[in-house]
């Protein structure tokens, strides 16, 4: 009976120790948060990871306004880096992919409350229309922003990155199809907004480690690339394949700190 319980508590202990890195090391590097979606899932979505309630989004901002974490943009990383000036080690940037119309609903009034900008990475051809990539099997079809809604949040602080035109995998296309996606959405985004993005996400992460696509995206004039790798971002290191720290709908509160300090809260 003994070494049962032994060997059951050993597993428990194995068990949280696999879900929880609360035995890692803090981690160096700039923690760059990626969000999606700020709301309640809608019926039928089978993709909750990726919404984060509006309670548990201003939670999360008062752990970094209570911890001392100072929010910057990427275009603020590199100013800072042009400068010569080191990155304040108390920098955080929130980034929010694909271009939510929730975003600017329910993530910009919770931001404005805490004074924080962000970062937000827009698919061109989805500007005013709706998150036409995903399977409708497995998420329901939602507003995305209208260009007035982009312009709201320029206004508001916010840098607006690139997501490509049409949120392709990039592995899937030719060099000139690549080319396209990044050339084309920023040329629209900076005719619509009045400057060209400086930051680019590379959709579903795909390509991310791809030497030839991160060519192209310097070639295109971006100056930062954001992937979905887990982690912080190495600023020293390829700004075309930054690391984040994927934020998800399930998170806990001691994800988040585990995320803001070891850089990952699961194996």
């Amino acid at each position: 009976m003994i070494g049962a319980a032994l060997t059951v508590g050993a597993l428990a202990a194995a068990g949280f120790s696999a879900r929880w890195n609360w035995w890692r090391r803090r981690a160096p590097g700039l923690p760059v948060l990626m969000y999606h979606k700020v709301g309640t899932p809608p019926p039928g979505s089978k993709l909750k990871k990726l919404w984060v309630s509006p309670a548990q989004f201003r939670w999360q901002m008062s752990y970094l306004k209570r911890h001392g974490y100072a929010p910057l943009t990427l275009a603020d990383v590199a100013a800072h880096q042009d400068a010569g000036r080191p990155v304040p080690g108390n920098a955080v940037v929130l980034t929010f992919d694909d271009g939510y119309r929730n975003n600017l609903e329910n993530a910009l009034p919770i931001l404005q409350e805490f004074g924080f900008p962000a970062v937000i990475y827009i698919v061109v051809n989805a500007v005013g229309r709706d998150n036409f990539w995903h399977d409708p099997a497995s998420e329901t079809r939602i507003p995305m922003l209208d260009w007035d809604g982009v312009r709201a949040l320029q206004k508001a602080g916010w840098e607006i990155g690139s997501h490509t035109m049409n949120h392709a995998r990039l592995s899937r296309l030719s060099a000139e199809a690549v080319r396209a996606e990044l050339v084309e959405s920023r040329a629209v985004l900076g005719e619509k907004l009045g400057t060209a993005p400086l930051s680019f996400a590379n959709p579903y992460g795909d390509a991310a480690d791809d030497p030839a696509v991160q060519s192209l995206v310097r070639e295109a004039g971006y100056r930062t690339a954001v992937s979905v790798h887990q982690g912080k971002a190495d600023l020293s290191g390829n700004p075309y394949c930054l690391r984040r720290l994927f934020i998800r709908g399930d998170d806990t509160a001691w994800d988040f700190h585990l995320n803001l300090t070891r850089g990952r809260a699961r194996l």
